[in-house]
């Protein structure tokens, strides 16, 4: 069983990270073309990452979950879109 404690510390944790990240993503981006380069950038970085921590094997498994989440999310998102009466 997870220890709760441990756990909100951990989505802490990603929730800080993921606002220093993103702030200093938007920072780069000046033009249009710049989201792509700074978007695989941080994915470069995110591959090595998890490479490094969890090997290749599991990374390239991990990486499809991902991939395969798109999708998934987009539908959900379409679905329980609000509408205005």
């Amino acid at each position: 069983m997870h220890d709760p404690e441990e756990m909100e510390k951990n989505v802490a944790k990603i929730t800080d990270v993921m606002k220093k990240v993103e702030e200093l993503a938007r920072n780069e981006i000046k033009t249009k073309d710049d989201q792509l380069l700074v978007a695989g950038a941080l994915l470069a970085i995110t591959r090595n990452l998890y490479v490094n921590s969890i090997g290749v094997h599991d990374a390239a498994k991990m990486f499809e979950a991902v991939a395969n989440s798109f999708m998934l999310t987009e539908e959900f998102i379409e679905f329980h879109k609000p509408t205005l009466h």
